[in-house]
């Protein structure tokens, strides 16, 4: 039964990540060229990815996402990209849609 739960939990992160990524913003900036954009893209996917989750992450409310208990790994999944978006906000970017 715990296997079931486990690979639930890996669909569930998947499915919230599949969501985000469906329509991903393109960031701009105006003195921003394209290898800067993804250079600072990844830096901050770095920055979000070693951030510490803290005890009780309560994401900003986003239509994509029910209002279903989630599991630490949802809630890493949640947490790295707000982190991620903060980062990019942080060094100038606006997230276009």
């Amino acid at each position: 039964m715990s296997l079931f739960r486990h690979a639930g939990s890996v669909i569930a992160v998947l499915a919230i990540f599949l969501s985000a990524c469906s329509s991903p913003p393109t960031w701009e900036k105006a003195d921003a060229n394209e290898t800067t954009a993804q250079n600072d893209a990844s830096d901050c996917r770095v920055q979000a990815r070693l951030a510490p989750l803290p005890e009780r992450y309560v994401p900003s409310p986003n239509p994509s996402v029910t209002s279903k208990v989630m599991s630490r790994e949802e809630e890493r999944a949640m947490y790295e990209s707000d982190e991620f978006q903060k980062c990019m906000i942080a060094k100038g970017y606006t997230a276009k849609r």
